[in-house]
């Protein structure tokens, strides 16, 4: 699939390997599960310059102008919005590019009245869902009503899925959480859910398909609290966190899991090694 001209990269990656906020039918079959235990590279997360964030800003208030012509508003401006914010959360951001950005969302929501809310969720992704930011927390309930906090997982590292058992790239993640559940048993490991399905498959789709690990119930719909506030507008959307809740790596997906989740447990001290 070729990605419009106005997409960056880092969307144009995430539109070919997820799904959209539209509900599906029938869940597709899983694919890409030829896990690699030897997938152990160290992933490098680049620094994004400032000629790229001026860049990717003046693109996005091209955006918020072409959507305030259109007429859009809530989720259409929404989704002419993500793939900048995709793009600014690619890399690290220094504290001086983060607070330029936020400076110009501001001026462009007083400019754009009828923008201000989209550009003040883009403003909270900017700020606290990018690489080396503290995780916000989540509160929520399981599927079976029992209330937990991501902050319980706080001195673990965390892989934070939001996913749908329907949708195909959700799936085909399965095998790789199957994977890192069973290496990293008994080590300072989890795998947090934020789950958009109905009820009754949010109850029934782990034991089915394998998966051992609590998820946040967000369902029925995909515009639940959660995944509304975490500005999320394609499935899965995968965030990796330290020992220390800091967000790590952003949409890494199969082997590239995998290597940033290692890279993360080599660093948690008197962890065990790869198992033979």
């Amino acid at each position: 699939m070729r990605a419009p001209a106005a997409f960056g990269v880092a969307a144009a990656i995430a539109l070919t390997t997820s799904c959209g906020g539209a509900q599906a039918g029938e869940p597709a079959a899983e694919a890409g599960s030829g896990v690699d235990p030897d997938a152990t590279e160290r992933l490098e997360v680049p620094a994004l310059s400032d000629a790229y964030v001026r860049l990717r800003v003046r693109r996005l208030a091209s955006l918020v102008a072409r959507a305030t012509a259109a007429g859009d508003t809530g989720r259409a401006m929404r989704f002419r919005l993500w793939p900048v914010e995709n793009d600014l959360r690619a890399g690290s951001l220094s504290d001086a590019q983060v607070a330029s950005v936020l400076r110009r969302l501001e001026s462009l929501g007083a400019e754009y009245p009828g923008a201000r809310e989209q550009l003040e969720r883009t403003a909270f992704v900017v700020e606290y869902l990018r690489i080396g930011a503290v995780a916000p927390n989540i509160v929520g309930e399981d599927s079976h009503g029992q209330a937990f906090q991501l902050a319980d997982y706080r001195g673990k590292v965390v892989v934070l899925v939001f996913g749908r058992n329907w949708c195909g790239p959700c799936r085909s993640e399965y095998p790789y959480q199957r994977y890192l559940t069973e290496k990293y048993a008994g080590e300072p490991f989890a795998i947090v859910g934020v789950n958009s399905d109905e009820l009754d498959t949010a109850r029934t789709y782990p034991a089915k398909n394998g998966l051992d690990y609590r998820s946040f119930w967000d369902g029925p719909t995909t515009r639940g609290p959660i995944a509304t506030r975490w500005n999320v507008t394609s499935w899965p959307t995968v965030y990796v966190l330290d020992q220390e809740g800091r967000i790590r790596f952003v949409d890494v997906r199969y082997d590239d899991t995998l290597k940033a989740v290692a890279q993360l447990m080599a660093a948690v001290p008197r962890a065990r090694g790869p198992r033979a």
